[in-house]
């Protein structure tokens, strides 16, 4: 055991060290591609025919007579990058058919997710016929209803899991309540893309990118007909006639646009809008054609991407403040916190502690609401259900969920979730395979690169950290070294590798690769998911122990004075955990007042004083608690003092005796000699003294 553990369980895909030549092959076998050319060329022929999803000629039949009825037609979307390019998507074509066409989603922290009672009752007061949800509308049973009783037919789009009772709509068209449909795994911009092509019987090239986009932001697996789409809105991104996103790839400074450049530049970026309750600006500036708009719209993105990173930076430092590392079930709650970035704080609290997390913001009405995500194999949503009387709604999944909470109910709540003994799995990371860095070549990892495996992840073995560094103060950069051959590991938004490392650790690295293009000069780097550290680690924090302490692990050995006095089996401890940490002075207790003579004496006139006695007779302010026992033991031993059953003796009035002769003194004389090592010795030494202890 050391003080770096890994968080997750390293899965390998592939059985020993993989060869350069072999990496792709071995990447490909792991996704199951038998002909990467074909996967990677895949196109049109292999987007599944939108009829094949149920109700699609109803839909489309209805959306023809709004527009040759010229009735207005109301698209109702979701306000993450998969509902935001869906409205775009739907907007865009909608448009081209000269349809009567607006678009609403929800106000993110007043209405949740979905169609909802405000919208419902603007929609009946602007007169509109028809409305088309997009990536939702599958569990607003009760909107639905309210719509097509106020003679407004409904047309359902959506991808999420549908409950037991479905909306009563005009349609549904879902690809997971399609028994002909070949592959059900497709985001909502894809089912609203299908929507449009089969309306407009064409495949919307132009659009191709806008459905990538969404595709990859909402994760789905990049197999069948989402590769494809990817591979065919990669290609058009490229030249695309979108302005807007002319504008997200110019004002990102990308170097290669492939499935990274999308997943970790663009979708963020339109997604950070989403969380700031300002989605429209990203809507607009996905539909807009006026390049004078898209110049105005690119910076209020751009300004609220950056307010989106600022707001979680503060929010995860007030979380930490509140954080009992000792609770099975982390729950934090401040007033201070941004609604839109609790589950990005949820989460990397989760990664941190290894504890599912419940971040809650708290209203000015003391109402709360948070969001939940699970750690390992723990579910959160079962949790919930536990506690749901507590609650005044929530829902989700094992791994994610939403609650609101009266301020009321919040310390009961914590403490009936921290009352369960929780077992937890550790999570899995799949690596793909393990390497060998210095027989890597940086060819091999671009043409990986090119071909958007942006998810491998490979094993290092045995690195050495030469140098530590912090970037942007939250950023860790290590640089290590293995044969001879040096690299630079990232780990981004977290600094705990950079305090719980030392120069000269070895280390096993699980992460991602890539090719780093600086100044005209190509270099791997290792884009960190997890670290294990098998060597003695000795950390150095006498002066500034501040520093390392949010960031310790709970198998640490906090070595201070305190820790030197009261630790008896300190050998024992250090040869099970491998690491200490050594902290500045508490100065909890004065060993002055034991190991001196004359202070010494000082007690044993107090007790002569007292003559017979019990602990609850001593003055606490003369003496601590801590000395009197100390002494008492010592005195005893020293056959000065007897007692039994909590209640002394003094047998002596003299204290003329060798006090070597008790052995609790002599002990304490050690703990004094030790205590003045580890404070005056410098670093080096002080590892070497650790190393020699396990040696023994």
């Amino acid at each position: 055991m050391s003080l770096i553990k890994s968080k997750y369980v390293w899965e390998l895909q592939a059985q020993g060290i993989v060869s350069d030549t072999e990496i792709f092959k071995t990447l490909l076998k792991n996704r199951n591609i038998s002909d990467y050319e074909s996967f990677f060329s895949m196109g049109k022929e292999r987007l599944h025919n939108p009829y094949l999803l149920e109700h699609m000629e109803v839909a489309v039949e209805r959306i023809k007579k709004a527009i040759l009825k010229k009735e207005k037609i109301m698209i109702f979307g979701d306000y993450d990058c998969d509902g935001i390019s869906a409205i775009a998507v739907l907007y865009r074509s909608l448009k081209k058919a000269n349809a009567l066409v607006e678009y609403d989603l929800p106000d993110r922290f007043n209405e949740g997710y979905g169609l909802n009672d405000r919208a419902v009752s603007e929609i009946i007061k602007t007169g509109v016929k028809l409305v088309i949800t997009v990536d939702n509308g599958i569990t607003c049973a009760n909107e639905v209803k309210r719509l097509q009783d106020e003679l407004i037919d409904v047309i359902v789009t959506d991808h999420h899991e549908p409950s037991e009772i479905l909306p009563d709509a005009f349609c549904i068209i879902h690809p997971k309540l399609s028994p002909n449909y070949p592959f059900p795994e497709i985001a909502g911009v894809m089912v609203a893309y299908k929507l449009a092509s089969a309306l407009l019987d064409d495949d919307l090239d132009d659009l191709l990118d806008l459905v990538m986009v969404g595709t990859i932001a909402d994760l789905m697996p990049l197999e069948d007909e989402n590769q494809a789409m990817v591979n065919l809105g990669i290609e058009r991104i490229k030249n695309t006639k979108n302005i807007g996103l002319k504008k997200l790839i110019e004002f990102s400074n990308l170097e290669i646009i492939n499935v990274t450049a999308i997943a970790f530049k663009i979708a963020p970026k339109i997604n950070s809008s989403g969380r700031l309750n300002k989605a429209k600006a990203a809507i607009e500036l996905l539909i807009t054609d006026d390049i004078r708009q898209a110049n105005d719209l690119i910076l209020e993105i751009e300004k609220n991407h950056d307010l989106r990173k600022k707001l979680t930076e503060d929010a995860f430092l007030i979380c930490e403040e509140l954080v009992d590392p000792n609770d099975s079930v982390i729950v934090v709650a401040s007033d201070k916190l941004h609604e839109g970035v609790i589950g990005i704080c949820a989460q990397r609290i989760v990664e941190k502690y290894q504890k599912s997390t419940i971040v809650i913001t708290i209203d000015e009405d003391y109402k709360g609401k948070g969001s939940a995500r699970s750690y390992g194999d723990a579910n959160i949503l079962e949790m919930l259900n536990e506690n749901a009387e507590y609650l005044d709604r929530y829902g989700g999944h094992s791994q994610a969920a939403g609650l609101q909470i009266d301020l009321a109910n919040l310390e009961i709540f914590k403490q009936r979730l921290n009352a369960k003994e929780i077992k937890v799995s550790k999570p899995i990371i799949k690596a793909d395979l393990e390497v060998y860095l210095p027989d890597v070549k940086i060819e091999t990892i671009k043409n990986i690169q090119d071909k958007s495996f942006f998810t491998a992840s490979y094993v290092l073995r045995d690195l050495r950290v030469l140098r530590k560094q912090i970037l942007n103060d939250k950023h860790t950069k290590l640089q290590l070294e293995i044969d001879g051959y040096l690299i630079d590991a990232l780990d981004f938004n977290n600094l705990e590798f950079y305090y719980n490392l030392n120069s000269g650790d070895i280390i096993d690295v699980c992460g991602g690769l890539n090719v780093n293009s600086y100044r005209n000069r190509d270099s791997l780097q290792i884009m960190i998911k997890d670290i294990e550290c098998q060597d003695v680690q000795i950390f150095d924090y006498r002066k500034s122990g501040e520093k390392i302490i949010p960031y310790l692990r709970e198998n640490a050995i906090i070595y201070n004075d305190t820790f030197i006095i009261e630790e008896d089996n300190f050998i024992d401890k250090f040869r099970e955990n491998k690491t200490v940490v050594l902290l500045p002075k508490d100065k909890k207790h004065n060993l002055n007042l034991l190991i001196d003579r004359k202070e010494l004496g000082k007690v044993y006139l107090y007790f002569e004083k007292l003559n017979h006695f019990s602990l609850d007779d001593l003055n606490f302010n003369l003496f601590s608690e801590f000395v009197y026992l100390k002494a008492l033991k010592i005195f005893t031993e020293l056959g000065l003092i007897e007692g039994s059953n909590n209640i002394y003796q003094v047998k002596s009035k003299s204290l003329k005796t060798e006090l070597n002769a008790s052995s609790s003194y002599r002990k304490l004389i050690d703990k004094f000699q030790h205590m003045s090592f580890i404070y005056s010795s410098d670093i080096n030494t002080i590892n070497a003294y650790f190393r020699q202890l396990l040696e023994e």
